[in-house]
C-alpha cells in the first residue's frame, strides 16, 4: 500500500496537467495572438513566414502595424485575390483559421518589402533609401485597378519600385503604390 502523501502528490500532478490541457484546448491565448484576430484588427509580421506564430496583433496606429485583417476564413480556400497577404493556423484543414490581410496603409506611408508582395514581410519604414515603395493613393469602397493608372502593374512582381495596384475585393479597397 502506498503512503497517502505519494498518492496525493500524483493526483495533484495529474490534475495540474489536466488543467493545463483544458486551458490549451479552450483557446486561452495571449492578447496579441493572431488566433484572436478579427476583421479590422492589425498585425505585425515578426518574420517572413505566413504561419500563426509569425504575426502578433498590434494597435492599428502602431508603426509596426503593416497589415490589417480583411477577412477571417475557417478553411483553406484562399482569399480570392493575389493582392491579399495571409496568415494561417497550423491546422486550417481541421478547424483552424485563415486570415486575409491587406496593407494597413495611408497615403504617404512607406514600406520595406522582403521578397515580393504579398508573400514577403512588409514593414512600415521612414521614406528614403530603406523603403521599397510609397503609398500614393488609398480608395476605400472600390476595388478597381484602373484607379491607380495605366502604368500600375499586378502586385506579384519582382520590381515593387514600379507603380503597383493592390486591389482587394472584400471589403472593397484599392491601394496604389509608387517609387519611394
Amino acid at each position: 500500500m502506498r503512503p497517502i502523501s505519494t498518492t496525493c502528490h500524483k493526483l495533484r500532478r495529474i490534475a495540474t496537467l489536466a488543467v493545463a490541457a483544458l486551458l490549451a484546448l479552450s483557446g486561452c491565448t495571449s492578447e496579441d495572438d493572431p488566433s484572436r484576430a478579427r476583421p479590422g484588427d492589425c498585425l505585425e509580421a515578426e518574420s517572413r513566414g505566413r504561419k500563426a506564430g509569425d504575426f502578433r496583433i498590434v494597435g492599428c496606429d502602431a508603426p509596426e502595424a503593416a497589415y490589417k485583417v480583411a477577412r477571417r476564413l475557417t478553411d483553406s480556400r484562399g482569399c480570392g485575390s493575389s493582392a491579399y497577404g495571409y496568415a494561417t493556423s497550423p491546422y486550417v484543414r481541421s478547424g483552424g483559421w485563415h486570415l486575409c490581410l491587406t496593407l494597413n496603409a495611408r497615403v504617404g506611408d512607406c514600406f520595406h518589402q522582403e521578397i515580393g508582395f504579398p508573400t514577403g514581410k512588409a514593414s512600415r519604414v521612414a521614406c528614403g533609401s530603406s523603403a521599397t515603395y510609397r503609398i500614393v493613393r488609398v480608395v476605400e469602397g472600390h476595388a478597381d485597378r484602373e484607379l491607380c493608372g495605366e502604368e500600375a502593374t499586378h502586385p506579384v512582381s519582382d520590381d515593387l519600385t514600379r507603380p503597383v495596384a493592390l486591389v482587394y475585393p472584400e471589403p472593397p479597397l484599392t491601394i496604389c503604390t509608387g517609387r519611394a
